[in-house]
């Protein structure tokens, strides 16, 4: 059974050149399931910002584009080993032609060095804040064990605090809107694939582990721009203590266009398709024929790519 992508959102076909702009944005909660470090310019800290009277973690979209960047890169190269260039590493592009995957397609790239080259990113993951406040008391302290195990030394002294951190507790979510601009359905297949397939964000989670279970709360399909924007939902829809969906569904309500399609469980909008279920059934590798239908997309995609980049060349 193949997929089915919306006529609304999407282009038809890989161009370089985006003369149209659809737009697909996806509403995901990010579930924090485990004390999560966030930091910016502070070392043991997220940045902050102030809506009302409360201090909010405040977290640049990058953060979680990169873990989820390479979770796509890591299920190509599992996939085909045709899908990525084998001298291909991220971060650390070669010539376009072996810089060309549907990684790069999609979150784009630009050539650095002697490479003179871009590709436009298709996804745009703006900034994302806590949804209850960030609580700058609340310090967890490391401490330097000693081979004993414990932080006692054989004297009985006792080892010095080595850092402090201020994470972000459990149950203080996050909620990120993140739109694909004039994709196609193998990319919008491809970034949600990475987006309920990645679950480590955030300093130390290489020690830590899974911290963070995304969840698609919706879907907004639209022929025009359909961005919207997290610091806007918290600041005029939203008081800690609402119901979230709800506080989400009166912001759509607010600022919705004539060409929207919303869809999912937030309020006010239909539920969710066959297509969209069918197609998170895949990304997720829950459908049984996952594997085989993900192959086929992406095949489909890069042929395109290449013959618009590359030609008969």
């Amino acid at each position: 059974m193949t997929l089915q992508y919306p006529t609304t959102g999407l282009e038809e076909s890989f161009e370089i050149y985006r003369k149209r702009k659809p737009s697909v944005t996806l509403i995901v909660k990010r579930n924090v399931t485990e004390p999560t470090l966030f930091r910016n310019s502070s070392h043991d800290r997220a940045e902050t910002q102030e809506f009302g009277d409360k201090l909010h973690a405040q977290v640049n979209g990058e953060k979680f584009t990169s873990k989820e960047r390479l979770t796509g890169l890591s299920l190509l190269r599992q996939l085909d080993d045709e899908f990525v260039d084998e001298d291909y590493a991220y971060n650390e592009p070669t010539d376009l032609e072996g810089s060309l995957n549907v990684g790069t397609l999609t979150y784009g790239l630009a050539g650095t060095g002697d490479q003179d080259f871009a590709i436009k990113s298709r996804v745009v993951e703006g900034y994302t804040y806590t949804t209850d406040e960030y609580d700058l008391m609340n310090k967890e302290t490391r401490n330097a064990v000693y081979e004993s195990g414990t932080m006692r030394n054989e004297d009985g002294d006792q080892s010095e605090a080595l850092f402090d951190f201020v994470k972000v507790q459990p149950g203080n979510d996050l909620v990120h809107f993140i739109t694909l601009e004039a994709a196609t359905g193998p990319m919008l297949l491809y970034a949600l694939h990475n987006i309920l397939n990645t679950g480590k964000y955030g300093a130390r989670e290489t020690r830590t582990g899974r911290n963070i279970r995304n969840e698609v709360l919706g879907v907004v399909l639209g022929d025009h721009d359909t961005s919207l924007s997290t610091g806007e939902l918290l600041l005029e829809y939203h008081d800690e203590g609402d119901d979230l969906e709800a506080s989400i569904g009166e912001y759509i309500e607010t600022v919705q266009r004539t060409d929207w399609e919303v869809y999912g469980e937030v309020d006010g909008a239909d539920p969710f398709p066959e297509w969209y279920e069918r197609l998170e059934a895949v990304a997720s590798r829950e459908a049984d024929d996952a594997d085989e239908v993900l192959r086929e997309e992406f095949a489909e995609l890069m042929d395109a790519a290449e013959d618009v980049f590359i030609g008969d060349d």
